[in-house]
């Protein structure tokens, strides 16, 4: 990893990846969780569900407090394969045990889907912000934290809102 934002397949404006790392850290601050944003060139024939998996353990995201504490292995990656001529990208959001149902499936379905426009036209970085916004303020309300810079106003668009207008 190179932060919380790891670019190895060099899609991130400079912007966005500064955005991409300023949450990550503000939620670790305040609610110990942690997110990893993670963008390969290619993951060849392994399922991005393996792949995302692999690097939360590997890297040890949100494995840093003691056994028995709430927040252990709350940690959630997301993963970015850029599409490729012949080869389609993929998006996948992880989480650890510590968070299983904080993204549900469904919820992750749909931070995917407002994502996609973005990724689909390019904008990798925009697109990125859009999830990890989303994906940083269910952690955070979860996790009993209402900071403003991570959990949205209330009234405010959320992913469990509806349509795909839940940007925080």
């Amino acid at each position: 990893p190179t932060g919380y934002l790891t670019d190895v397949a060099g899609v991130i404006d400079p912007g966005s990846a500064a955005r991409i790392e300023s949450i990550a850290r503000t939620l670790r601050e305040k609610t110990g969780a942690e997110l990893a944003v993670v963008t390969l060139p290619t993951i060849d024939r392994f399922e991005a569900s393996d792949v995302a998996l692999m690097i939360g353990r590997r890297w040890g995201v949100g494995a840093r407090a003691e056994v028995g504490d709430k927040i252990r292995n709350a940690g959630v990656i997301i993963l970015v394969v850029p599409r490729r001529e012949g080869q389609a990208g993929k998006i996948r959001i992880e989480v650890g045990d510590g968070l299983q149902g904080v993204p549900t499936d469904a919820t992750s379905g749909r931070i995917r889907d407002a994502m996609r426009p973005q990724l689909a036209a390019g904008e990798y970085g925009p697109g990125l912000v859009t999830g990890v916004e989303t994906t940083a303020a269910l952690v955070a309300k979860d996790l009993g934290d209402r900071d403003s810079t991570l959990v949205p106003p209330r009234g405010a668009a959320s992913p469990g809102a509806g349509p795909p207008t839940f940007l925080v």
